[in-house]
């Protein structure tokens, strides 16, 4: 199994999530209002200076499915370049 950490902008979350219903996931931890700075786009610090926020999606997934959300989501990220979408993939162990 995989775990795959989604971190985006507050502004694509419905795209994100039209994009996880297609590919059948239905179970996740979501996180709100998380603050981070990377290489592609401005701060999310939610502050007056950097207002903009994200939100996170912890989603255990089969190895089988872990490669079409992975293709989803590049292609939501070629489509907001600006915005902010990162993707990291982790082993998982076990889930009890």
């Amino acid at each position: 199994m995989k775990l795959i950490f989604l971190v985006y902008n507050v502004v694509i979350e419905s795209k994100v999530m039209e994009e996880l219903e297609k590919a059948k996931v239905k179970a996740y931890t979501k996180l709100p209002s998380i603050h981070g700075a990377g290489t592609h786009s401005v701060p999310h610090l939610n502050t007056h200076v950097w207002p903009e926020v994200n939100h996170g999606l912890f989603i255990a997934v089969e190895e089988e499915k872990k490669d079409e959300v992975l293709n989803r989501m590049k292609e939501l990220k070629s489509i907001y370049k600006k915005e902010g979408l990162k993707v990291f993939v982790l082993p998982l162990e076990e889930v009890l």
